[in-house]
């Protein structure tokens, strides 16, 4: 009924608009509302628009609108705007963290791994403001944009623009015209207490939803004779239909449009309204339900958007629609790079990491790589550029940038069934004894103290080669096994101290060699018949391999994970060595501490098999040749979590529930999402160990096989996993809790 009321509508005007043709026809103008995901329905209508051949002549639009409406306006069409669309990975677009993929190799194991986080800086802590920069927001924009990379006056686009934001200091609407095409968008979008507002002239800028979240005044304005207005924001909403902190930040932050929209409504020639009921702004993983309300809303305009085409091409003959809009700019040739913003960090430890040359070319996806390299090493809160044209084709490449704090002090907590409650403190520093370094002071806080220091230094033309020197101690009590029994406790203090040198590859790979000096030592806290007292210090000498492209630390669903290390153990020094049993008494000037060699290898992937369902497929192998004492540097077979040294995991097993020189554990697995941050994931191992002779002894072959169903939910305080676990070997059933974040 609506329809045809419009199109009756439409009848009723086109005399006044086309009764006497002029030189040129009347202008159409277009303003598409703000309104979060929802704004995602107006793609449909674009694609409506495009079918039915209607040239728009100008574009207006807020938040969304305004996202939507300048990628209209450059030249892509409504079904180029849609593909882009359902390549984006949401979450990764409004995280104010880097994709996992995207950081370099060494700082991985710090991402995402601590509740709190607070930087230090001028001698105080500061507050983080919780804010979201939108890092790769910035680089997608800029990729799609650079075929405009030289229009700074948003009229001389393919299709005339406008955006507003709202001054954050008087609470008055901003139309943004000319300057930055991305700034603008994103400054437009700024919602607020959720967006960082963005630096405009001598003011700040946040979401123009705030005071016109439908700016047909401005299309208007722009000479606009016939407005299509698109509006997914549907007025205030309902107590009860507020689902997210995103629909109560808009309703807050938008009292003051709901009275502006009455007004902006009437001066629409067509007003269109997709059903979006029942959706949020924030329903970001709904966009192929959104976008389909739009197809669908706009196939119910199409034959009002056909009949206005045709009108104008009736009454004017040279009424033509422009196909191809867009130009066909694949790459910027950079004559000079400029750097803005530095204060802590070099420019030289910034263009390194960078990587990029003066006199090449390059396209938005080239730039948007190298900055994520630099991005990736976590001294950088956020990193624009922008291109200043100088000749046709080429541009100086200017970069402005908002460092981090140097340093951070971090905190977490963890519980583990084998290693009970703990907290977990870390301090950071960048640069702090020399430039392009990292200082790292650990601490695990628990009956199990652990404790680390560490020292990395990068140099190299792009900052990929490191120079790692740490040491590490922990002491831990540990059970032993005998048949699957628990018979003893022992207390162990391992230190290590050791220094590698390792070449970065990209973000996710590294190769490295190492020598380490260790001492290990061993007391029994409760034994029966057997006692062992006994020290070690030795030396290990390892080249290793290391590959991580998973795409996030908890519940992943995809990339893959290898780790293979390969050395000798050797100038053993063993200290106050005393085995002793109801029979024999072994002394240490009685045993040949002899070398032997060690070999490892750990590979992991993570297939998704759809949005829900997660194929983990998992093969551990590590093994001791030549090896001699099973009590000093044993491999530990058992757990879930790969947390504590020398562990090969095994659904089934408790920790240490199995000492061997020898392992080899393949693991299937399958994560299915239930909700939102709930997961349930099966495991199924199985494994074979002592397949390799000891010293002066011929090793049995054994087999194991074994499964695990957990429970998941990932929080703020990091991921809570419950399990139940059985191996066929020991007949046992055991629980399995993990809370929190892993030292």
């Amino acid at each position: 009924m609506r329809r045809h009321l419009a199109l009756f509508f439409f009848l009723l005007i086109s005399p006044v608009l086309f009764g006497q043709p002029a030189e040129t026809p009347p202008k159409i103008g277009l303003t598409l509302s703000g309104g979060g995901a929802k704004g995602l329905a107006h793609i449909g209508i674009l694609k409506a628009i495009d079918s039915a051949g209607l040239k728009i002549d100008y574009i207006s639009g807020t938040s969304m609108g305004s996202i939507v409406g300048s990628l209209y306006a450059v030249g892509y069409s409504g079904k180029e705007i849609e593909k882009i669309v359902r390549t984006l990975d949401w979450s990764v677009m409004f995280s104010g963290k880097p994709s996992l993929r995207n950081v370099n190799i060494d700082e991985k194991d710090e991402v995402d791994n601590y509740a709190i986080e607070v930087p230090f800086q001028d001698g105080k802590f500061k507050i983080l403001s919780g804010f979201i920069e939108g890092q790769e927001i910035w680089l997608k924009f800029q990729e799609l944009f650079l075929p405009v990379y030289d229009i700074k006056d948003f009229s001389k686009l393919n299709i005339p623009f406008k955006c507003v934001a709202t001054n954050l200091s008087t609470g008055k609407p901003v139309v943004l015209d000319s300057g930055e095409l991305v700034t603008a968008i994103r400054s437009s979008m700024a919602i607020p207490s959720v967006f960082t507002p963005i630096d405009y002239k001598d003011t700040r800028l946040i979401d123009g939803g705030v005071v016109q979240n439908f700016p047909v005044k401005e299309v208007k304005a722009m000479g606009a004779d016939y407005v299509i207005g698109v509006s997914v924001s549907q007025g205030l909403l309902p107590s009860k239909e507020l689902h997210s902190i995103i629909d109560i930040l808009y309703q807050i932050g938008f009292y003051k449009d709901a009275d502006d929209f009455v007004e902006e409504r009437k001066l629409c020639d067509l007003f269109i309204q997709p059903k979006l009921k029942g959706i949020s702004a924030a329903s970001f993983n709904s966009t192929d339900s959104i976008m389909s309300i739009g197809t669908l809303t706009g196939e119910q305009y199409y034959p009002l958007f056909k009949k206005l085409a045709d009108s104008l091409r009736n009454h004017y003959p040279d009424y033509k629609v422009e196909t191809n809009r867009l130009p066909q700019r694949k790459k910027i040739t950079v004559d000079n790079i400029r750097v803005h913003g530095r204060q802590h960090t070099s420019r030289t430890s910034f263009l390194n990491r960078l990587n990029l040359e003066k006199g090449k070319s390059y396209d938005g996806a080239e730039i948007a790589t190298a900055i994520r390299r630099v991005y990736g090493s976590q001294n950088y809160k956020r990193i624009t550029y922008r291109w200043e044209p100088t000749t046709p084709e080429h541009a100086n490449l200017v970069f402005d940038i908002v460092e981090n704090p140097l340093t951070y002090f971090k905190a977490g907590i963890h519980y583990h069934s084998f290693s009970n409650a703990a907290l977990i403190a870390s301090v950071t520093s960048k640069n702090l004894l020399y430039d392009r370094s990292k200082t790292t002071l650990k601490i695990n806080i628990s009956e199990n103290f652990r404790f680390l220091l560490e020292q990395h230094s990068s140099f190299g033309k792009a900052d990929n080669n490191n120079l790692i020197v740490s040491a590490y101690h922990e002491r831990f009590e540990f059970p032993v096994y005998v048949d699957f029994r628990q018979r003893y406790i022992y207390k162990s203090r391992f230190s290590t101290f050791d220094t590698k040198l390792q070449r970065v590859f990209g973000f996710n790979q590294a190769i490295g060699v190492g020598v380490s000096v260790d001492n290990l030592r061993l007391k029994p806290k409760v034994t029966d018949n057997i006692q062992l007292n006994a020290g070690n210090t030795y030396m290990n000498s390892f080249l290793y391999y290391k590959l991580n492209t998973i795409n996030r630390r908890n519940f992943t669903t995809q990339g893959w994970g290898i780790h293979a290390k390969a050395g000798i153990v050797f100038n053993q020094q063993p200290q106050d060595y005393y085995y002793t049993t109801d029979t024999v008494t072994i002394r240490a000037d009685t045993i040949d501490f002899k070398n032997y060699q060690l070999a490892q290898l750990n590979i992991q992937n993570y297939k998704a098999l759809s949005s829900r369902l997660t194929l983990q497929t998992q093969w551990n192998t590590a093994v001791y040749f030549n090896y001699q004492d099973a009590y000093l540097n044993f491999l530990n077979v058992g757990g879930l979590i790969d947390f504590l040294r020398n562990q090969i995991p095994f659904a089934g097993l408790n920790e240490y529930e199995i000492n061997t020189n020898s392992v080899s554990v393949v693991a299937l697995g399958f994560q299915y999402q239930l909700l939102k941050n709930l997961y349930a994931t099966i495991r199924f191992n199985g494994a074979v160990y002592d397949f390799v002779d000891r010293r002066d002894e011929v090793s049995i072959p054994k087999y194991l096989t074994g499964t695990a169903l957990s429970i998941g939910y990932d929080t703020g305080i990091g991921p809570i996993s419950i399990s139940g676990m059985y191996a066929n070997e020991s007949r046992a059933l055991a629980g399995y809790v993990n809370i929190g974040f892993n030292f």
